[in-house]
């Protein structure tokens, strides 16, 4: 920030930054994209049964889990907050 208030033409120094930052930010945002892309591609068809079953255990034990972790998240907020489930009679 120093440098734009020392520079002699402040507005152009501004404008510049401005461009640098746009250019950062798009790579960064296409950088993220490719990442997603990469981690959330769909598996390969498996050839073996034996693979294509661990597969769908795998997959639903790691469902299991994030439920799970979903559901001590929401706990946690809930008596953090001091919200209290209403009880049926």
């Amino acid at each position: 920030m120093s440098t734009i208030i020392n520079s002699p033409d402040i507005l152009a120094a501004l404008q510049q930054r401005k461009t640098e930052t746009g250019r950062k930010l798009k790579t960064s945002r296409q950088h993220i994209i490719e990442e997603a892309n990469q981690l959330w591609a769909p598996m390969p068809k498996s050839t073996s049964r034996a693979h294509s079953i661990s597969q769908l255990v795998s997959n639903g034990v790691f469902i299991y889990n994030s439920i799970r972790i979903l559901a001590s998240v929401i706990s946690a907020t809930r008596s953090l907050f001091g919200i209290r489930r209403k009880r049926r009679r």
